[in-house]
Parts: C-alpha cells; structure tokens; sequence
C-alpha cells in the first residue's frame, strides 16, 4: 500500500482524469472518421456536427486537464490543499456539464466556461512566493489559450480559423513546451540554468514561428512567406536539438518519459516544422483549405502535445509509486506513435488525391469520398491502432494503480 499526501492524492486523480479523458476521446475520433466512409451505417442515429463538436470538445478537455495537472504538479509544494481540493471538484463538475451539453451548446459558450475555470487555475498556481520558469512559460501558454478562447466569439471568417491555428501552434504548444522542459529535468542529467534559458528562448520562438503559421491563413505576400518559412524550420530545429541533448544525457530515470517526449519532438517537426512551413506558401494554403490533408496537420499537431502529455503522467506516477519503473508498457508506446504517424501519411496522401479530384475534374464531395474509399479504410485501421493504443495505456495505467492510504500531511 502507497501511502500519499493530500496533494499526491489530488495528483492521482488529475491522472486518472486525463486516462478516462483520453479513452473517450478515442471512441469521439473513431465515430468521427467512420463518417468519411461513402456507406456509413451510423449516419442514421448520429449526425456528423454532433459528433464532431463531441470529439473536438473531448480533445479540448483532455488537453485543459493534462496541462491544468502538470501546472499543479509543478506548483504542488506551494499550493492550498484545500484550495487544491475545491479546484478540482470544480474541474470535475466543468467537464461533466460541458461534455453532456457539447452536442446542444455552442461552441463559443463551452469555450468561454472552459476559459473561467483556467483563469481560477493560474489564480492559484501564481499564488505561490517562488514560481520555477517552466511554470512561468506554462502559465503564459494557458492565459493565451483563455485570451484566444474568449475571442472566439466575436471572430469571423477567415479570423476563427486563425484562433484555431493560434490556440494550437501558439497557446498549447508554449504551455506543452513548460511542462516538457520540467520533465528533461527530471529525467536528464542537464543544468537546471541550461532547462531556464532554454525554455524561455523556444518560447519566443513558438510564439513567432506559430503566430506566422496562424495569419497563414490570411494570406501572406510571398516574400513574406519564404522569410517566414525559414524562421519556422530555424525554430524547430532548434527546439529538436535542445530536445535531442536532454534525451541523450539520460539519467537512471526508469519511466517511459523520455520516450514520450521523442515521439512529441518528432511529431512536432512535422506538424510545425514541415506542414506549418507548407501551409505559408499563399497558392497551397488555400487549396488545403477543408481538406483531408489539412486535417492531418491538425492531427498530428494535437499528438504532438498529447504526448507530451503521456511522458508527464507516466514520470508523475512513476514518482508517485515510489518506485523507479514504469507504469505504461511500450506496447501502448509504439501503437499510438505508429497509428498516428501511418494515419498522418495515410490521411496527406487522401488529401492530395482530393484537392486533385476537387481541382481537376471538379467532382463532389460524395462522389470524392466514393474514389478515396480505400485510402479511408486505410486510414480507419490506423486509427483503431491509435485507439487500441489507447486503450492499452489506460489498462496499463489501471492495472499498476495503487492502493492509497492517504496521509495528513
């Protein structure tokens, strides 16, 4: 029996939160890409919107929560248990109303709730006399993710397109990058003054190179654009590379971390660095628009941040355990890189056939949907890998979960 703090308990169940977050949000895509089949049997009991704002809404609360759990973890010593306690029954109560209300509620009001609950959350972590600079890059992410949530609203087309690709490359991605920097401390051997300097430095950079892949969609003069390409691909490798020297100075860490945080790095490359760069050019940008390979930029983007996600449960419980091995096999590990680097290939080579069909002949979307039918099923076998993968951590996570003997102080 594992004996716990108040604290360590509130840890645990912003773990298991986002495990059962993660599941839902697994059978959410599932459905969601079954309606990219010509034949779908479920198109007479569900409506795509409708689980389409389901998927987005879980994939939204999976990340709140990760990220909400990672700032708390690296604010623990420092916070209110009480306070602690309260948030998280109020965080609790949040994601139960907004997952029964998504299919009924606009998007906007969801975001704009969701948006609340994170200005209580960095209330509280700032509460505290010595906030680390991982938790300063953190908490900057999330009030950028509040600030473009509630500007949501009052945006129109093109602009809610603009805050989507802010809120993704920007706004997470600068919160992600905190908590992944906090874990190279705990699982490298790096200076803890190399980890501050260096954070903060690829935040900028973030922050330059993601707002630039945002106003994309805008349009940029071309000029502008090819500029604006070499910032992006300079950005990203700089972050691979700080990322490759934290993973190649290793400690005697057991947990599956730095594996997590790899696959994160590489997703990322080519997200930002590679389709981010493509999506500059003025000509393809517009012809990606509402197309499946725009879709597996978004994809693979929001893996990259879920992983980053993943490293931090698994070095959180492995702590929490007291005892240096991991909790989630590498059987989870591979199935979710594999299914979703596959899928993001699998869904870019549907994309390119569609924008030609589209361009070129001129055909409809059902009758698009009817020639790339292969590609789909494809393409949906990859993503019960993902699925599957899923599952698997989460009977990983479940099957290694101790029992908890909670303590006073």
């Amino acid at each position: 029996m594992i004996r716990l703090s108040s604290r360590g308990k509130i840890q645990y169940q912003f773990l298991s939160l986002i495990v059962l977050l993660l599941m839902l949000y697994s059978a959410s895509f599932l459905l969601e890409a079954l309606f990219q089949l010509p034949e779908n049997p479920l198109a007479l009991h569900f409506g795509e919107e409708t689980v389409k704002r389901l998927s987005a809404r879980c994939l939204s609360l999976v990340m709140l929560t990760g990220l909400g759990g990672a700032g708390i973890t690296m604010a623990s010593g420092s916070l209110s248990k009480r306070m602690l306690q309260v948030f998280l029954r109020a965080w609790i109560a949040l994601i139960i109303v907004t997952l029964i209300a998504s299919p009924f509620v606009g998007v906007s009001l969801l975001d704009a709730l969701s948006a609340i609950g994170l200005l209580a959350l960095l209330a509280l972590t700032s509460s505290g006399k010595e906030v680390s600079a991982f938790s300063r890059v953190w908490q900057a992410g999330l009030l950028l993710v509040c600030a473009s949530s509630l500007a949501k609203p009052f945006a129109s087309s093109p602009w809610d397109k603009v805050l989507d690709l802010f809120q993704w490359h920007v706004a997470y991605s600068i919160a992600a990058l905190g908590v992944a920097f906090w874990l190279m401390t705990r699982f490298s051997s790096v200076e803890r003054d190399w980890a501050n300097d260096g954070v903060k430095i690829i935040a900028v950079l973030l922050f330059l190179s993601g707002s630039l892949i945002s106003i994309a969609a805008l349009g940029l003069p071309p000029l502008v654009s090819i500029s604006a390409t070499a910032l992006i691909v300079l950005c990203y490798t700089i972050l691979a590379g700080q990322a490759y020297r934290a993973l190649s100075l290793r400690n005697n860490d057991m947990s599956l971390a730095p594996h997590w945080t790899a696959v994160a790095t590489l997703f990322w490359l080519v997200a930002g660095g590679f389709l981010g760069a493509i999506s500059l050019q003025a000509k393809l940008n517009h012809a990606l628009q509402n197309t499946a390979l725009q879709a597996a930029q978004d994809w693979i983007m929001s893996w990259a941040l879920l992983a980053i996600l993943c490293a931090c449960l698994n070095s959180v419980a492995t702590e929490l355990r007291g005892g240096n091995r991991r909790v989630t096999g590498f059987v989870p590990l591979w199935l979710i890189a594999f299914g979703v680097g596959l899928s993001t290939i699998v869904q870019g080579c549907r994309g390119v056939v569609e924008i030609y069909l589209r361009d070129s002949f001129a055909l409809e979307r059902a009758r698009i949907l009817e020639m790339t039918a292969p590609l789909t099923q494809i393409w949906i076998i990859c993503l019960l890998a993902v699925a599957i993968g899923i599952m698997t951590f989460a009977l990983g996570f479940w099957a290694r979960r101790p029992k908890i003997q909670m303590e006073t102080s």
